[in-house]
This record gives structure tokens, C-alpha cells and sequence, in this order.
């Protein structure tokens, strides 16, 4: 598994929109994770242009399909942050992307790592690192031994649904159904288990303590777009 939270932004992050459901999640999944990431200066200039918010919205819309409430909610989020992030420098957005997530730990409003949400302690923190990393291994993902990230950064996790998503469409293509199967529960069991209650504690924190950052808006459109492919998958959460 590689992470692009330190690289720039590839401009074809969302293309033409694709007939398949689990393409265009994973398209979600892949904008969502470079956009969360550390802001280069090639992210800086994607991400403000009117054509990367249009091609956002309409990939959001397609993604969360009947989910209407969410599908608003999530829409309304997205283009407050873009619209914010259009009026900001290069310098301003990295020092709002390193005021939320990185400056004056542990003090700081968003530490991206899941485990500082459900652990109070190092060795706890650590178990459940171990743990997460343990459900990557069995679902047949690793994570490099040089890789520069922890395995519950927000950006790894995004990460590993998009890979998720990707697998779904493989298989659907097969007409695998048992395999379309598995991979929804897998799918499911990590958004309830890691990253739904993680990025949904970031959000409300985000908004409420900086609701003038960007990115504070980003992490609300993020929350919407995983409830809603929560409920897609169905059962219980």
C-alpha cells in the first residue's frame, strides 16, 4: 500500500463518469485521499480550478445516488470548501492543512490517526494499530516496510476502500457474485470497525472548533459520502 499524503495532486483524479457504482466510489475515495493529504503545490493549483470542483460534485452525486439528504448535505460541504480553498495561496492552505492536523500535537484540533481517537495510551494506540494493519493483511493488502505513515492515518484508510472498491468492479465484471459479496461485507466491517466513526469524530470536531478552515468543511463532505455508502452496503452498522 503507498499513501500520497506528502505528493502532489494528479490532475485526472475524477474522470468521465463510469456506469459502475464501485468505480465512481473509488473515484471518491482516491480525490478524498489527495485532497486530505498535504497540499503540494501541483494539489494547489487542481483543486482550485471550477472544472476539479464540477468534476467532484458530479462523481459525488453519482456515488451517493439515492441517498438524497446525504448526497445534499455532502454537496453543500464540498462546495464551501472549494469555494474557501479558490481564495487562498499556496502558503495559506498548507498552513491551514498543518493547523488541523499536524501543528501543537496533542493539542491540535484533528490528529489524522485513528488509534488517538480510542486509545489513551501509547501501548493501547499501539494494539490498535496492530489491529487495523492485521485487517489490511486479511484482506490481502500490506504495508511496506520504508512506507512513511502509520496505518490509521485518514489518508492510508481512504486508501485501502478505494483499493476495496476497485476489487468490487473486477468482480462484478466477472459476474462474481459471492466474490461482489465478501468484498461489501469487508467493505462494511471497515467503515463500522475504523474509518466511519473516525472521520465522523474529525468532522464534528473540525466544524465546531475551526469551522473557517477548509479543510474543516472537507472532512464534513467526507463524513456524508462514507454514511452514504454505508447504508448502500445495508445491515446494521
Amino acid at each position: 500500500m503507498h499513501s500520497s499524503t506528502s505528493s502532489g495532486t494528479d490532475s485526472s483524479v475524477i474522470v468521465k463518469p463510469l456506469s459502475d457504482t464501485a468505480t465512481k466510489r473509488a473515484q471518491l475515495y482516491h480525490f478524498l485521499e489527495l485532497a486530505l493529504a498535504h497540499p503540494g503545490e501541483e494539489g494547489h493549483d487542481y483543486f482550485r480550478r471550477v472544472s476539479a470542483e464540477e468534476e467532484f460534485l458530479l462523481a459525488y452525486g453519482q456515488a451517493v445516488g439515492s441517498e438524497a439528504e446525504l448526497a445534499e448535505k455532502g454537496g453543500a460541504a464540498a462546495r464551501a470548501f472549494f469555494a474557501r480553498f479558490r481564495t487562498m495561496s499556496y502558503e495559506e492552505v498548507e498552513a491551514a492543512h498543518i493547523g488541523l492536523f499536524t501543528n501543537n500535537y496533542p493539542h491540535l484540533p484533528c490528529p489524522p490517526y485513528g488509534s488517538l481517537f480510542t486509545a489513551i495510551d501509547s501501548e493501547k494506540r499501539l494494539a490498535e494499530m496492530l489491529t487495523i494493519k492485521e485487517f489490511y493483511q486479511q484482506h490481502g493488502v500490506d504495508i511496506a516496510d520504508s512506507f512513511d505513515d502509520l496505518p490509521d492515518h485518514i489518508c492510508v484508510e481512504l486508501e485501502f476502500l478505494q483499493l476495496l472498491c476497485f476489487r468490487e468492479n473486477e468482480a462484478a465484471q466477472a459476474s462474481e457474485a459471492d466474490v461482489v459479496a465478501g468484498i461489501q461485507s469487508a467493505q462494511a466491517e471497515f467503515l463500522d470497525r475504523f474509518l466511519l466513526p473516525f472521520a465522523s469524530r474529525l468532522a464534528d470536531i473540525a466544524i465546531e472548533s475551526v469551522p473557517q478552515n477548509c479543510f474543516s468543511h472537507l472532512l464534513d463532505a467526507t463524513r456524508f459520502y462514507l454514511l452514504a455508502h454505508r447504508s448502500q452496503l445495508g445491515g446494521t452498522a
